[in-house]
Protein backbone atom coordinates (compact mmCIF):
# COMPACT_ATOMS: atom_id res chain seq x y z
CA UNK A 1 0.00 0.00 0.00
CA UNK A 2 2.66 2.54 0.96
CA UNK A 3 4.54 1.90 -1.94
CA UNK A 4 2.16 2.40 -3.81
CA UNK A 5 1.68 5.30 -2.63
CA UNK A 6 5.28 6.59 -3.03
CA UNK A 7 5.40 5.39 -6.62
CA UNK A 8 1.92 7.18 -7.48
CA UNK A 9 3.54 10.31 -5.72
CA UNK A 10 6.85 9.81 -8.06
CA UNK A 11 4.83 9.48 -11.02
CA UNK A 12 2.50 12.61 -10.68
CA UNK A 13 5.30 14.33 -9.02
CA UNK A 14 7.71 14.16 -12.36
CA UNK A 15 4.47 15.11 -14.75
CA UNK A 16 3.21 18.27 -12.71
CA UNK A 17 7.50 19.36 -12.65
CA UNK A 18 7.46 18.65 -16.42
CA UNK A 19 4.17 20.21 -17.41
CA UNK A 20 4.69 23.38 -15.12
CA UNK A 21 8.22 23.85 -17.03
CA UNK A 22 6.21 23.88 -19.87
CA UNK A 23 3.46 26.00 -19.20
CA UNK A 24 6.31 28.23 -17.82
CA UNK A 25 8.17 29.09 -21.07
CA UNK A 26 5.36 28.85 -22.95
CA UNK A 27 3.60 31.62 -21.33
CA UNK A 28 7.53 33.33 -21.12
CA UNK A 29 8.13 33.10 -24.79
CA UNK A 30 4.50 34.48 -25.85
CA UNK A 31 5.06 37.35 -23.12
CA UNK A 32 7.59 38.09 -24.45
CA UNK A 33 7.03 38.08 -28.54
CA UNK A 34 3.87 39.56 -28.61
CA UNK A 35 3.46 41.87 -25.77
CA UNK A 36 7.58 42.24 -25.11
CA UNK A 37 6.86 41.65 -21.14
CA UNK A 38 9.24 39.47 -19.35
CA UNK A 39 9.80 38.20 -16.02
CA UNK A 40 12.76 37.30 -14.61
CA UNK A 41 10.71 34.96 -11.90
CA UNK A 42 9.52 32.84 -14.89
CA UNK A 43 12.84 31.64 -15.81
CA UNK A 44 14.33 30.70 -11.98
CA UNK A 45 10.85 28.95 -11.39
CA UNK A 46 11.54 26.91 -14.67
CA UNK A 47 15.52 26.71 -13.73
CA UNK A 48 13.76 25.38 -9.70
CA UNK A 49 12.02 23.06 -11.50
CA UNK A 50 13.58 21.86 -13.89
CA UNK A 51 16.51 20.98 -10.81
CA UNK A 52 13.70 18.63 -8.83
CA UNK A 53 12.56 17.44 -11.98
CA UNK A 54 16.29 16.19 -12.65
CA UNK A 55 17.07 14.53 -9.31
CA UNK A 56 13.51 13.59 -8.78
CA UNK A 57 13.18 11.65 -12.21
CA UNK A 58 16.34 9.98 -11.58
CA UNK A 59 14.60 8.08 -8.66
CA UNK A 60 11.94 7.36 -10.68
CA UNK A 61 14.07 5.84 -13.61
CA UNK A 62 15.10 3.54 -11.40
CA UNK A 63 12.64 1.86 -10.91
CA UNK A 64 12.36 0.62 -13.90
CA UNK A 65 15.92 0.20 -14.78
CA UNK A 66 15.87 2.23 -17.46
CA UNK A 67 19.13 4.60 -17.16
CA UNK A 68 21.46 5.44 -20.27
CA UNK A 69 24.40 3.08 -19.54
CA UNK A 70 27.25 1.53 -21.05
CA UNK A 71 27.33 -1.89 -20.28
CA UNK A 72 30.99 -2.73 -22.44
CA UNK A 73 33.41 -2.73 -19.82
CA UNK A 74 30.56 -5.06 -17.27
CA UNK A 75 29.80 -7.20 -20.36
CA UNK A 76 33.36 -7.80 -20.91
CA UNK A 77 33.98 -8.82 -16.98
CA UNK A 78 31.33 -11.06 -16.53
CA UNK A 79 32.53 -13.18 -19.98
CA UNK A 80 36.11 -12.83 -18.56
CA UNK A 81 35.72 -14.00 -14.82
CA UNK A 82 34.34 -16.99 -13.04
CA UNK A 83 31.20 -16.42 -11.02
CA UNK A 84 32.85 -15.63 -8.13
CA UNK A 85 34.32 -12.90 -9.70
CA UNK A 86 31.45 -11.76 -11.05
CA UNK A 87 29.99 -11.71 -7.88
CA UNK A 88 32.77 -9.39 -6.10
CA UNK A 89 32.75 -7.45 -9.25
CA UNK A 90 28.87 -7.09 -8.96
CA UNK A 91 29.53 -6.54 -4.64
CA UNK A 92 32.05 -3.50 -5.51
CA UNK A 93 29.83 -1.59 -8.28
CA UNK A 94 26.90 -1.41 -5.63
CA UNK A 95 28.43 -0.61 -3.19
CA UNK A 96 30.21 2.34 -4.60
CA UNK A 97 26.95 3.83 -5.84
CA UNK A 98 25.51 3.23 -2.39
CA UNK A 99 28.46 5.36 -0.55
CA UNK A 100 28.85 7.67 -3.54
CA UNK A 101 24.60 8.17 -3.06
CA UNK A 102 24.81 8.54 0.71
CA UNK A 103 27.65 11.06 0.07
CA UNK A 104 25.19 12.93 -2.06
CA UNK A 105 22.49 13.40 0.20
CA UNK A 106 24.93 13.83 3.41
CA UNK A 107 27.05 17.12 1.14
CA UNK A 108 23.61 18.44 0.26
CA UNK A 109 22.06 18.66 3.82
CA UNK A 110 24.95 20.28 4.53
CA UNK A 111 25.02 22.99 1.18
CA UNK A 112 21.50 23.76 2.13
CA UNK A 113 22.00 24.46 5.22
CA UNK A 114 24.65 26.66 4.74
CA UNK A 115 23.15 28.22 2.13
CA UNK A 116 19.72 28.83 4.06
CA UNK A 117 20.18 32.83 4.56
CA UNK A 118 21.32 33.32 0.69
CA UNK A 119 17.71 34.11 -1.04
CA UNK A 120 17.37 33.80 -4.94
CA UNK A 121 17.42 36.93 -7.25
CA UNK A 122 13.83 36.83 -8.74
CA UNK A 123 11.43 35.07 -6.35
CA UNK A 124 13.50 35.50 -2.91
CA UNK A 125 13.30 32.52 -1.56
CA UNK A 126 16.28 30.41 0.00
CA UNK A 127 18.93 29.03 -2.19
CA UNK A 128 18.43 26.00 0.34
CA UNK A 129 15.42 24.98 -1.83
CA UNK A 130 17.22 24.38 -5.10
CA UNK A 131 20.11 21.82 -2.83
CA UNK A 132 17.49 20.27 -0.90
CA UNK A 133 16.38 18.78 -4.04
CA UNK A 134 19.82 16.86 -4.71
CA UNK A 135 19.64 15.48 -1.31
CA UNK A 136 16.06 13.93 -1.64
CA UNK A 137 16.84 12.48 -5.12
CA UNK A 138 19.78 11.35 -4.29
CA UNK A 139 18.03 9.68 -1.12
CA UNK A 140 15.22 8.43 -3.03
CA UNK A 141 17.76 6.77 -5.38
CA UNK A 142 19.76 5.05 -2.84
CA UNK A 143 16.42 3.80 -1.55
CA UNK A 144 15.92 2.04 -4.89
CA UNK A 145 19.43 0.74 -5.71
CA UNK A 146 19.60 -0.32 -2.13
CA UNK A 147 16.21 -2.73 -2.00
CA UNK A 148 17.06 -3.02 -5.60
CA UNK A 149 20.49 -4.65 -4.95
CA UNK A 150 19.10 -7.06 -2.40
CA UNK A 151 16.41 -8.56 -4.31
CA UNK A 152 18.76 -9.02 -7.08
CA UNK A 153 21.31 -10.65 -4.52
CA UNK A 154 18.53 -12.70 -3.39
CA UNK A 155 17.88 -13.78 -6.78
CA UNK A 156 21.61 -14.58 -7.73
CA UNK A 157 21.16 -12.05 -10.57
CA UNK A 158 24.73 -10.70 -10.69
Amino acid sequence: MLKRIYETFEEYFTCVFFILIFLLLVIGVILRSIFSISFAWNIELSRYSFVWLTFIGAAYVRRTDSHIKIDLFANYIRKKLPRAGCVLYWLVTKFVSVVYLALLVYFSYLLSTQTWAFKSQAMQIPQSFLYISVGIGSLLYLIREIVDSILRFKRGDF
